[in-house]
């Protein structure tokens, strides 16, 4: 009787983990046209489906290369980041990718988790 509980304590586990998903969508446009200031802008939505995530734990941020730019809230919406990202005048092209960090609640203290994306590219147009 004790081997059927955990297998079923073991299925349950697995199945509720199994379910657990974050998304990071890149609303950014492929190809941008070259602008006088050399910032240019990269939004996203993160979503996920774990309820214990604490929200004001998420913190995106835009990583090239080695550097890592943060992304802060767009106003009025509340899965929506945006950041302005340097692109020398002499570059045609930025990749990059989204990486974030969150907090959720575990016992008996909070836990860290982290999602990086694929790499995008940023074409810029003359």
């Amino acid at each position: 009787m004790r081997i059927g509980r955990f297998i079923f304590c073991l299925l349950s586990l697995f199945l509720f983990v199994g379910c657990i998903h974050q998304k990071i969508t890149n609303l950014t446009p492929g190809a941008l046209p070259r602008n006088n200031s050399g910032f240019y802008p990269v939004e996203i939505i993160w979503e996920s489906n774990q309820h214990t995530v604490r929200h004001e734990t998420v913190k995106p941020h835009v990583m090239i290369g080695t550097n890592s730019f943060a992304m802060k809230h767009t106003q009025l919406m509340t899965n929506r980041w945006e950041a302005l990202v340097p692109v020398g005048p002499a570059a045609n092209e930025l990749r990059y990718r989204i990486k974030v960090n969150w907090q959720y609640n575990a016992v008996p203290v909070p836990a860290a988790n982290s999602q990086l994306s694929e790499e995008f590219l940023l074409r810029i147009n003359n």
